[in-house]
């Protein structure tokens, strides 16, 4: 599965959801759902203004594949 990891660039930059959320123009909840990684779908468009706002410079900074845990 993959996962965003804003959380630990979220930390780094000392930034919380809300803030993230003005510097990108997505709707808090969205962000949140990011951070929380409950989103089922990532548009081009707000993956994009989360690089720009942190800084990030390469799309596997933001993204990270986990095996998901056979139960």
């Amino acid at each position: 599965m993959l996962y965003l990891k804003l959380e630990e660039h979220m930390s780094e930059k000392r930034i919380n959801t809300r803030q993230l959320s003005e510097m990108t123009g997505i709707r808090w909840n969205t962000v949140d759902d990011m951070v929380k990684n409950k989103s089922k779908h990532w548009s081009p468009e707000n993956l994009e203004k989360v690089m720009l706002a942190l800084e990030i410079s390469s799309i596997s900074d933001l993204i990270e594949y986990k095996k998901d845990p056979i139960d």
